[in-house]
């Protein structure tokens, strides 16, 4: 689907990852995007840097180093073992490019891959070479190698606990969206509100089916979230009325094409061919 193909997820992720850290956001920095080397090669992980001597307690980030790099995959985007091993050459780089080499030590770095959908085949892949733990739901751990290392499968997150990046999802339904909706609501900082609209207008986006109900239902939400989705409503509707107008244009054309060729059938047929 046209709208679906335009849909900016990772910047949306950073968003995600942003409010289900906020607890901690002033002893983390955010690097949304990393050039690698002096081309430079730009590529779209996130780079999480934690300030020594912190504990995260949030079952994603709990095992957080220095340095936490992010390597996020679309819904529907295939993970496999070069995925993985791409991600672990970017967290050897990010290491390598560091003014002095010993300033960033293996030891303090991870890497996280994360889906929606559980990488199946990948992780029974790792499990026959490296140590593989699930931590919790939807939180794979992988022990061995260089760097710690943790898949996350963000369709297998509890929905209630981690809001911000289980909404990012194609599938999302009514009851979830409310609690994404109502998560919104109770934001104060303007920092945590734009990251929440991010997520909001990707999560809308990828369900605009299921928005568009409640946008005209809309006396189902409350004021305040209708103040807040504000701008996405005004978005949706002119989007949905060029849509609408596309399809009310489309079917002018089939009808006009119908009416031509059930016309060519009747002189065919009246000329005596038999069609």
């Amino acid at each position: 689907m046209e709208i679906e193909d335009k849909i900016q997820w990772h910047p949306a992720f950073c968003s995600a990852m942003e409010l289900e850290l906020r607890e901690y956001k002033k002893y983390l920095s955010y690097e949304r995007e990393h050039n690698l080397g002096k081309m430079p090669l730009k590529i779209d992980f996130l780079v999480i840097r934690k300030n020594p001597g912190v504990t995260i307690k949030n079952d994603i980030g709990d095992f957080f180093l220095g340095n936490n790099i992010f390597e996020y995959k679309s819904p529907g985007d295939d993970m496999n073992i070069g995925t993985f091993y791409k991600a672990l050459s970017y967290a050897c780089l990010y290491k390598s490019e560091a003014g002095n080499v010993s300033e960033i030590l293996d030891m303090d770095i991870t890497v996280s891959l994360v889906r929606e959908q559980k990488p199946v085949i990948l992780l029974e892949q790792l499990a026959e070479k490296y140590e593989v733990i699930k931590k919790a739901d939807g939180i794979y751990r992988i022990s061995g190698l260089l760097f710690p290392i943790q898949i996350l499968a963000t369709g297998e997150l509890d929905p209630k606990t981690h809001v911000w990046v289980t909404s990012l999802t194609r599938t999302i339904d009514r009851i979830r969206t409310q609690r994404l909706l109502n998560s919104c609501s109770k934001l104060e900082d303007d920092e945590d509100r734009r990251n929440a609209d991010s997520v909001v207008n990707v999560t809308s986006e990828a369900n605009i089916e299921l928005f568009k109900r409640m946008i005209q239902e809309g006396d189902q939400m409350c004021e305040e979230l209708k103040e807040l989705l504000a701008p996405e409503i005004m978005e949706f509707k002119i989007r949905l009325a060029d849509k609408d107008a596309k399809l009310a244009d489309n079917a002018v054309k089939l009808a006009d094409k119908d009416a031509e060729i059930a016309k060519l059938k009747k002189m065919l047929t009246d000329a005596g061919i038999k069609i």
